[in-house]
Protein backbone atom coordinates (compact mmCIF):
# COMPACT_ATOMS: atom_id res chain seq x y z
CA UNK A 1 0.00 0.00 0.00
CA UNK A 2 1.51 3.51 -0.84
CA UNK A 3 2.08 6.41 1.94
CA UNK A 4 -0.77 8.71 -0.39
CA UNK A 5 -2.98 5.73 -0.12
CA UNK A 6 -2.27 5.07 3.42
CA UNK A 7 -3.22 8.66 4.47
CA UNK A 8 -6.19 9.15 2.43
CA UNK A 9 -7.00 5.96 4.59
CA UNK A 10 -6.79 7.72 7.40
CA UNK A 11 -8.53 10.57 6.21
CA UNK A 12 -11.60 8.43 5.43
CA UNK A 13 -11.34 6.78 9.00
CA UNK A 14 -11.09 9.97 11.12
CA UNK A 15 -14.03 11.87 9.02
CA UNK A 16 -16.22 7.96 9.96
CA UNK A 17 -15.07 8.06 13.50
CA UNK A 18 -16.10 11.49 14.06
CA UNK A 19 -19.65 10.53 13.62
CA UNK A 20 -21.34 8.63 15.52
CA UNK A 21 -21.85 5.09 13.81
CA UNK A 22 -24.47 3.67 15.52
CA UNK A 23 -26.28 1.07 17.17
CA UNK A 24 -23.61 -1.79 17.34
CA UNK A 25 -25.97 -4.31 17.64
CA UNK A 26 -27.66 -3.39 14.30
CA UNK A 27 -23.76 -3.40 12.69
CA UNK A 28 -23.36 -6.77 14.09
CA UNK A 29 -26.18 -8.23 12.89
CA UNK A 30 -25.24 -6.44 9.08
CA UNK A 31 -22.17 -7.47 8.84
CA UNK A 32 -23.12 -11.65 10.21
CA UNK A 33 -25.83 -11.53 7.07
CA UNK A 34 -22.77 -10.33 5.00
CA UNK A 35 -20.97 -13.36 6.03
CA UNK A 36 -23.70 -15.70 5.21
CA UNK A 37 -23.85 -13.67 1.72
CA UNK A 38 -22.68 -14.17 -1.55
CA UNK A 39 -19.26 -12.37 -2.16
CA UNK A 40 -20.14 -11.03 1.68
CA UNK A 41 -22.36 -8.22 0.26
CA UNK A 42 -26.03 -7.72 -0.02
CA UNK A 43 -27.69 -5.27 -1.84
CA UNK A 44 -28.02 -1.73 -0.87
CA UNK A 45 -32.10 -2.54 -0.29
CA UNK A 46 -31.55 -5.09 1.93
CA UNK A 47 -29.16 -3.09 3.72
CA UNK A 48 -31.76 -0.06 4.04
CA UNK A 49 -34.41 -2.45 4.99
CA UNK A 50 -32.31 -3.73 8.25
CA UNK A 51 -31.68 -0.02 8.70
CA UNK A 52 -35.22 1.00 9.08
CA UNK A 53 -37.27 -2.14 10.40
CA UNK A 54 -35.26 -4.64 12.07
CA UNK A 55 -37.45 -5.98 14.52
CA UNK A 56 -35.60 -4.91 17.56
CA UNK A 57 -33.37 -2.11 16.35
CA UNK A 58 -34.31 -0.66 13.28
CA UNK A 59 -34.69 2.69 13.26
CA UNK A 60 -38.40 3.11 12.59
CA UNK A 61 -38.95 0.09 15.30
CA UNK A 62 -36.66 1.42 18.23
CA UNK A 63 -38.40 3.10 21.30
CA UNK A 64 -37.41 6.74 20.47
CA UNK A 65 -39.10 10.01 19.08
CA UNK A 66 -38.53 10.22 14.62
CA UNK A 67 -41.20 13.02 14.41
CA UNK A 68 -41.18 16.66 15.41
CA UNK A 69 -39.03 18.80 17.64
CA UNK A 70 -37.72 15.50 19.61
CA UNK A 71 -36.96 13.64 16.29
CA UNK A 72 -35.32 13.61 13.11
CA UNK A 73 -37.66 15.34 10.60
CA UNK A 74 -41.06 16.92 10.29
CA UNK A 75 -44.12 16.04 8.69
CA UNK A 76 -47.40 17.69 7.96
CA UNK A 77 -49.28 17.18 10.46
CA UNK A 78 -46.94 18.80 12.58
CA UNK A 79 -47.76 22.31 11.17
CA UNK A 80 -51.05 22.88 12.72
CA UNK A 81 -54.39 20.93 12.20
CA UNK A 82 -54.49 21.93 8.43
CA UNK A 83 -53.66 19.27 6.62
CA UNK A 84 -55.92 17.10 8.49
CA UNK A 85 -59.07 19.28 8.10
CA UNK A 86 -58.41 19.35 4.17
CA UNK A 87 -57.99 15.45 4.19
CA UNK A 88 -61.07 15.10 5.98
CA UNK A 89 -63.29 17.60 3.85
CA UNK A 90 -61.63 15.65 0.80
CA UNK A 91 -62.82 12.64 2.27
CA UNK A 92 -66.04 13.98 3.17
CA UNK A 93 -66.95 14.75 -0.79
CA UNK A 94 -65.80 11.51 -1.66
CA UNK A 95 -68.39 9.58 0.34
CA UNK A 96 -71.28 12.33 -0.18
CA UNK A 97 -70.20 12.02 -4.03
CA UNK A 98 -68.79 9.19 -4.86
CA UNK A 99 -70.48 6.18 -2.58
CA UNK A 100 -73.76 4.93 -3.14
CA UNK A 101 -74.03 4.58 0.62
CA UNK A 102 -76.88 1.97 2.03
CA UNK A 103 -78.68 2.91 5.72
CA UNK A 104 -76.29 0.90 7.72
CA UNK A 105 -72.87 1.13 5.59
CA UNK A 106 -69.57 2.27 6.81
CA UNK A 107 -66.50 3.84 5.29
CA UNK A 108 -63.16 2.34 6.50
CA UNK A 109 -60.35 4.60 6.29
CA UNK A 110 -57.00 3.25 6.48
CA UNK A 111 -54.31 5.19 7.76
CA UNK A 112 -50.92 3.46 6.49
CA UNK A 113 -47.89 3.78 8.25
CA UNK A 114 -49.35 6.64 10.89
CA UNK A 115 -46.74 7.30 13.08
CA UNK A 116 -47.90 9.35 16.31
CA UNK A 117 -51.45 9.19 15.03
CA UNK A 118 -51.76 13.05 14.84
CA UNK A 119 -53.34 13.03 11.48
CA UNK A 120 -55.56 10.80 12.09
CA UNK A 121 -57.08 12.61 14.94
CA UNK A 122 -56.94 16.00 13.15
CA UNK A 123 -59.37 14.34 9.82
CA UNK A 124 -61.76 12.80 12.68
CA UNK A 125 -62.16 15.75 14.97
CA UNK A 126 -62.93 17.84 11.55
CA UNK A 127 -65.48 14.92 10.69
CA UNK A 128 -67.01 14.88 13.90
CA UNK A 129 -67.58 18.36 14.08
CA UNK A 130 -68.15 19.37 10.55
CA UNK A 131 -69.38 16.32 9.14
CA UNK A 132 -71.10 14.43 12.14
CA UNK A 133 -73.06 12.28 9.73
CA UNK A 134 -70.50 11.07 8.00
CA UNK A 135 -68.18 10.63 11.09
CA UNK A 136 -71.07 8.25 12.43
CA UNK A 137 -70.30 5.79 9.05
CA UNK A 138 -66.37 6.15 10.08
CA UNK A 139 -64.28 2.82 10.47
CA UNK A 140 -60.67 4.52 11.54
CA UNK A 141 -57.93 1.42 10.91
CA UNK A 142 -54.23 2.12 11.07
CA UNK A 143 -51.58 -0.35 9.87
CA UNK A 144 -48.46 -0.18 11.33
CA UNK A 145 -45.31 -1.94 11.28
CA UNK A 146 -43.37 -0.10 13.99
CA UNK A 147 -44.64 -1.20 17.95
CA UNK A 148 -43.66 1.92 19.22
CA UNK A 149 -45.74 3.97 16.86
CA UNK A 150 -48.55 1.56 17.47
CA UNK A 151 -48.68 2.17 20.91
CA UNK A 152 -47.97 5.34 20.50
CA UNK A 153 -51.27 6.29 18.65
CA UNK A 154 -53.12 3.66 21.00
CA UNK A 155 -52.28 6.35 23.72
CA UNK A 156 -53.14 9.57 21.74
CA UNK A 157 -56.35 7.90 20.30
CA UNK A 158 -57.33 6.94 24.11
CA UNK A 159 -56.31 10.25 25.45
CA UNK A 160 -58.89 11.67 22.44
CA UNK A 161 -61.27 9.41 23.06
CA UNK A 162 -61.40 8.13 19.63
CA UNK A 163 -62.23 4.69 18.43
CA UNK A 164 -60.01 2.88 15.58
CA UNK A 165 -58.84 -0.53 15.05
CA UNK A 166 -55.24 -1.29 14.70
CA UNK A 167 -54.02 -4.09 11.97
CA UNK A 168 -50.83 -5.80 10.36
CA UNK A 169 -50.32 -5.45 6.66
CA UNK A 170 -51.21 -8.92 6.62
CA UNK A 171 -54.43 -8.36 8.09
CA UNK A 172 -55.12 -5.73 6.05
CA UNK A 173 -55.49 -7.92 3.27
CA UNK A 174 -56.83 -11.41 4.53
CA UNK A 175 -59.69 -9.40 6.17
CA UNK A 176 -60.96 -9.02 2.58
CA UNK A 177 -63.24 -6.13 3.73
CA UNK A 178 -66.62 -5.17 1.72
CA UNK A 179 -66.77 -1.69 2.60
CA UNK A 180 -65.87 0.84 0.71
CA UNK A 181 -62.12 1.66 1.69
CA UNK A 182 -60.13 5.24 1.47
CA UNK A 183 -56.47 4.56 1.92
CA UNK A 184 -54.23 7.31 3.35
CA UNK A 185 -50.10 6.90 2.41
CA UNK A 186 -48.78 10.06 4.16
CA UNK A 187 -45.04 10.06 3.46
CA UNK A 188 -44.72 5.95 3.45
CA UNK A 189 -43.37 5.11 0.28
CA UNK A 190 -40.50 7.55 0.64
CA UNK A 191 -39.13 5.26 3.03
CA UNK A 192 -39.23 2.12 1.65
CA UNK A 193 -36.24 0.45 0.98
CA UNK A 194 -34.88 1.26 -2.12
CA UNK A 195 -32.50 -0.14 -4.90
CA UNK A 196 -29.50 1.91 -6.61
CA UNK A 197 -27.99 1.86 -9.77
CA UNK A 198 -25.72 4.18 -11.86
CA UNK A 199 -24.18 4.10 -15.52
CA UNK A 200 -20.81 2.95 -15.80
CA UNK A 201 -17.98 4.90 -17.41
CA UNK A 202 -17.23 1.71 -18.76
CA UNK A 203 -18.98 -1.36 -20.17
CA UNK A 204 -18.51 -4.62 -17.74
CA UNK A 205 -19.26 -8.10 -18.63
CA UNK A 206 -22.66 -7.61 -18.02
CA UNK A 207 -23.17 -4.35 -19.38
CA UNK A 208 -23.10 -0.86 -18.24
CA UNK A 209 -25.51 -0.26 -15.88
CA UNK A 210 -24.42 -1.38 -12.51
CA UNK A 211 -26.11 -2.05 -8.66
CA UNK A 212 -25.26 -1.07 -5.47
CA UNK A 213 -23.84 -3.12 -2.94
CA UNK A 214 -22.90 -2.54 0.64
CA UNK A 215 -19.93 -4.52 2.32
CA UNK A 216 -18.43 -3.90 5.40
CA UNK A 217 -14.77 -2.36 4.88
CA UNK A 218 -12.27 -3.54 8.37
CA UNK A 219 -9.57 -0.78 7.32
CA UNK A 220 -11.72 1.80 7.73
CA UNK A 221 -14.34 -0.04 10.23
CA UNK A 222 -17.23 1.29 8.50
CA UNK A 223 -19.89 -0.16 5.71
CA UNK A 224 -18.98 1.32 2.39
CA UNK A 225 -20.51 1.24 -1.00
CA UNK A 226 -19.41 -1.81 -4.23
CA UNK A 227 -20.93 -1.72 -6.84
CA UNK A 228 -21.47 -5.26 -9.18
CA UNK A 229 -23.87 -6.68 -11.63
CA UNK A 230 -27.65 -5.31 -11.20
CA UNK A 231 -29.86 -8.14 -10.33
CA UNK A 232 -32.90 -9.01 -13.24
CA UNK A 233 -35.78 -7.05 -11.90
CA UNK A 234 -33.55 -4.04 -11.07
CA UNK A 235 -32.34 -4.21 -14.99
CA UNK A 236 -35.18 -4.55 -16.10
CA UNK A 237 -36.97 -1.53 -14.61
CA UNK A 238 -34.38 0.72 -15.59
CA UNK A 239 -35.07 -0.64 -19.15
CA UNK A 240 -39.44 -0.39 -18.80
CA UNK A 241 -39.52 2.76 -16.99
CA UNK A 242 -36.64 4.60 -17.64
CA UNK A 243 -34.57 3.66 -21.27
CA UNK A 244 -37.79 2.45 -22.94
CA UNK A 245 -39.70 5.93 -21.92
CA UNK A 246 -36.81 7.96 -24.28
CA UNK A 247 -34.97 8.96 -21.03
CA UNK A 248 -31.12 8.41 -20.84
CA UNK A 249 -29.24 8.00 -17.47
CA UNK A 250 -25.71 10.10 -18.04
CA UNK A 251 -22.51 8.50 -17.80
CA UNK A 252 -21.96 8.16 -13.41
CA UNK A 253 -25.63 9.15 -12.72
CA UNK A 254 -26.86 7.36 -9.83
CA UNK A 255 -30.69 6.31 -10.12
CA UNK A 256 -33.10 4.84 -6.49
CA UNK A 257 -35.94 1.88 -7.68
CA UNK A 258 -38.51 1.46 -4.79
CA UNK A 259 -39.68 -1.57 -6.19
CA UNK A 260 -41.39 -2.22 -3.16
CA UNK A 261 -43.85 0.76 -3.85
CA UNK A 262 -45.02 -0.87 -6.98
CA UNK A 263 -45.69 -4.05 -5.24
CA UNK A 264 -47.56 -1.57 -2.81
CA UNK A 265 -49.98 -0.22 -5.11
CA UNK A 266 -50.68 -3.09 -6.85
CA UNK A 267 -51.45 -4.96 -3.44
CA UNK A 268 -54.07 -2.09 -2.70
CA UNK A 269 -55.62 -2.35 -6.10
CA UNK A 270 -56.48 -6.19 -5.68
CA UNK A 271 -57.50 -5.36 -1.73
CA UNK A 272 -60.28 -2.55 -2.24
CA UNK A 273 -63.04 -3.43 -3.73
CA UNK A 274 -64.69 0.21 -4.19
CA UNK A 275 -62.45 3.05 -2.94
CA UNK A 276 -59.82 5.72 -3.27
CA UNK A 277 -55.77 5.91 -2.59
CA UNK A 278 -54.60 8.82 -1.55
CA UNK A 279 -50.61 9.46 -1.58
CA UNK A 280 -48.69 11.99 -0.28
CA UNK A 281 -45.36 12.13 -0.25
CA UNK A 282 -41.78 14.39 -1.71
CA UNK A 283 -41.03 13.01 -5.30
CA UNK A 284 -41.77 13.80 -9.18
CA UNK A 285 -41.90 12.72 -12.43
CA UNK A 286 -39.04 10.48 -14.08
CA UNK A 287 -38.23 13.28 -16.69
CA UNK A 288 -37.48 14.96 -13.37
CA UNK A 289 -35.93 12.23 -11.56
CA UNK A 290 -33.49 11.28 -14.07
CA UNK A 291 -32.55 15.07 -15.24
CA UNK A 292 -29.00 15.99 -15.38
CA UNK A 293 -28.83 17.94 -12.20
CA UNK A 294 -29.98 14.86 -10.47
CA UNK A 295 -26.59 12.95 -10.62
CA UNK A 296 -26.15 11.71 -7.66
CA UNK A 297 -29.90 10.56 -6.85
CA UNK A 298 -32.26 11.87 -4.43
CA UNK A 299 -31.08 9.55 -1.42
CA UNK A 300 -31.33 11.70 2.04
CA UNK A 301 -30.56 10.57 5.45
CA UNK A 302 -31.96 13.15 8.40
CA UNK A 303 -30.84 13.09 11.88
CA UNK A 304 -31.77 15.69 14.40
CA UNK A 305 -33.33 17.73 11.64
CA UNK A 306 -29.28 17.95 9.60
CA UNK A 307 -29.96 16.36 6.49
CA UNK A 308 -26.57 14.67 4.77
CA UNK A 309 -26.59 11.82 2.37
CA UNK A 310 -24.12 9.30 3.53
CA UNK A 311 -26.41 5.86 4.97
CA UNK A 312 -23.75 4.68 6.36
CA UNK A 313 -23.85 7.03 9.60
CA UNK A 314 -25.68 6.57 12.30
CA UNK A 315 -26.51 3.01 11.58
CA UNK A 316 -30.22 2.33 12.81
CA UNK A 317 -30.14 6.04 14.08
CA UNK A 318 -31.65 8.08 11.20
CA UNK A 319 -33.64 8.34 8.36
CA UNK A 320 -33.30 7.07 5.33
CA UNK A 321 -35.10 7.79 2.38
CA UNK A 322 -35.40 8.92 -1.56
CA UNK A 323 -38.06 10.63 -3.95
CA UNK A 324 -40.89 8.86 -5.15
CA UNK A 325 -41.24 7.89 -8.87
CA UNK A 326 -44.82 9.10 -9.46
CA UNK A 327 -44.87 8.32 -13.26
CA UNK A 328 -43.30 4.63 -12.37
CA UNK A 329 -46.16 4.50 -9.47
CA UNK A 330 -49.52 5.99 -11.49
CA UNK A 331 -48.07 3.31 -14.43
CA UNK A 332 -48.45 0.45 -12.18
CA UNK A 333 -51.23 1.95 -10.46
CA UNK A 334 -53.37 2.08 -13.44
CA UNK A 335 -52.36 -0.85 -15.12
CA UNK A 336 -53.29 -2.52 -11.64
CA UNK A 337 -57.05 -1.30 -11.99
CA UNK A 338 -56.87 2.32 -10.48
CA UNK A 339 -57.99 5.07 -12.31
CA UNK A 340 -56.23 8.50 -11.10
CA UNK A 341 -58.46 11.10 -9.58
CA UNK A 342 -55.61 13.83 -8.93
CA UNK A 343 -52.25 14.50 -9.26
CA UNK A 344 -50.44 17.98 -8.55
CA UNK A 345 -48.26 19.58 -5.46
CA UNK A 346 -49.12 19.52 -2.28
CA UNK A 347 -50.13 23.31 -2.30
CA UNK A 348 -52.61 22.44 -5.53
CA UNK A 349 -54.29 20.09 -3.31
CA UNK A 350 -54.60 21.99 -0.69
CA UNK A 351 -55.75 25.11 -2.31
CA UNK A 352 -58.43 22.80 -4.19
CA UNK A 353 -59.76 21.62 -0.95
CA UNK A 354 -60.31 24.97 0.31
CA UNK A 355 -57.67 25.52 2.65
CA UNK A 356 -56.96 29.62 1.25
CA UNK A 357 -60.76 29.93 2.59
CA UNK A 358 -59.26 29.21 5.92
CA UNK A 359 -57.69 31.94 6.30
CA UNK A 360 -58.52 34.47 9.03
CA UNK A 361 -58.29 38.20 9.55
CA UNK A 362 -56.85 39.11 13.10
CA UNK A 363 -55.84 41.97 14.81
CA UNK A 364 -53.25 41.15 16.84
CA UNK A 365 -49.66 41.30 17.13
CA UNK A 366 -49.17 38.80 19.46
CA UNK A 367 -47.42 35.32 17.74
CA UNK A 368 -49.34 32.68 20.06
CA UNK A 369 -53.28 33.99 19.17
CA UNK A 370 -54.43 30.95 18.03
CA UNK A 371 -56.02 32.86 14.97
CA UNK A 372 -52.22 33.91 14.12
CA UNK A 373 -50.95 30.54 14.88
CA UNK A 374 -53.19 29.12 12.61
CA UNK A 375 -52.75 31.50 9.52
CA UNK A 376 -48.88 31.08 9.70
CA UNK A 377 -49.17 27.36 9.79
CA UNK A 378 -51.27 27.49 6.37
CA UNK A 379 -48.88 29.74 4.89
CA UNK A 380 -46.07 27.43 6.10
CA UNK A 381 -48.06 24.83 3.95
CA UNK A 382 -48.56 26.56 0.80
CA UNK A 383 -45.03 28.64 0.40
CA UNK A 384 -43.04 27.06 -2.51
CA UNK A 385 -39.69 26.73 -0.61
CA UNK A 386 -41.38 24.72 2.44
CA UNK A 387 -43.57 21.46 1.73
CA UNK A 388 -45.68 22.62 -1.24
CA UNK A 389 -44.45 22.27 -4.16
CA UNK A 390 -41.87 18.91 -3.19
CA UNK A 391 -44.29 17.46 -2.10
CA UNK A 392 -47.30 15.75 -4.23
CA UNK A 393 -50.63 14.26 -3.90
CA UNK A 394 -51.93 11.15 -5.77
CA UNK A 395 -55.38 9.53 -5.59
CA UNK A 396 -56.67 6.97 -7.58
CA UNK A 397 -59.60 5.26 -7.86
CA UNK A 398 -61.21 1.65 -7.85
CA UNK A 399 -64.67 1.45 -8.65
Amino acid sequence: MTDSHQLQLMIERMSLLSHYQGTDELIQYIREEMKDSPMERIPFGRYMELCLYHPQTGYYMRDRPKIGKEGDFYTSSNLGSMMGEMLAAKIAHIIEEKFHMGDNQRVRIVEWGAGTGRLGLQILDTLEIKYPEIYSRILYTIVEQSEYHRLQSQHHFHNAEKQAEWWTDAQFYERNDQNPVIVIANELLDAFPVERVKYSSMERDWGALEQQYVIWDAELESFVTQWGKAAPEVEDYVHRYVLEQGLQLRVQQELEINLGALAWIRGMAAAIHQGYCIIIDYGDQTKELSAAHRMKGTLICYHRHLAHDNPYMNVGDQDITAHVDFTVLEREAVESGFARVFYGTQKHFLMEAGLLQQLQEHYTTDPFDPIAKRNRAIRQLLLSDQMSELFKVWVGEIK
